[in-house]
């Protein structure tokens, strides 16, 4: 019979559409969970920068007190497969500059420090994370801004 034959055919269709759904969601979602692994380890890269940055601020009492020469690192021991470069500026912000990642075009981040010693905070430094160049949907969660506490006042009475 002409109806027999026709329900793989169906059968068949029904499955090629339902694999057609699947792989429009997940194609997309795994791409961008790809990208977005490969934007964190750019960021890890950056790691040993902060810890320079830190040490310094810690040795001069504060980020207003450090000099021309206390952020000296070397960015290419630290480079990795998603970090183009890594610059340490005199006042301690950290640009990292991506590569590879999947994303169009590779975000560049900005690592400000934020100190954080007259707040009362465990570390004496945060740090503010920012895309300066680079889609916005692309900030890993590891990229947040911090929310400082304001300082305790002191009321007298």
């Amino acid at each position: 019979m002409p109806g027999e034959r026709s329900k793989p055919i169906m059968i068949g269709l029904a499955l090629l559409a339902i694999v057609a759904v699947v792989a429009t969601i997940a194609i997309p979602t795994w791409r961008n969970h790809r990208v977005a692994q490969h934007l964190d380890e750019a960021l890890q890269s950056g790691e040993a920068a902060k810890l320079v940055v830190m040490e310094a601020a810690t040795v001069r009492g504060g980020l207003s007190q450090l000099k021309p020469g206390d952020l000296s690192f070397n960015a290419a021991s630290s480079l990795n497969a998603y970090t183009s470069k890594i610059d340490v500026s005199e006042t301690g912000r950290i640009t990292i500059a991506t590569q590879n990642t999947g994303a169009e075009p590779d975000p560049v981040f900005l690592l400000t420090p934020l100190d954080n010693s007259a707040t009362g905070g465990n570390a004496p430094l945060v740090w503010s994370c920012d895309i300066i160049a680079g889609a916005t949907e692309w900030m890993p969660p590891r990229c947040v801004r911090p929310a400082l506490p304001a300082p305790a006042t002191s009321t007298k009475g």
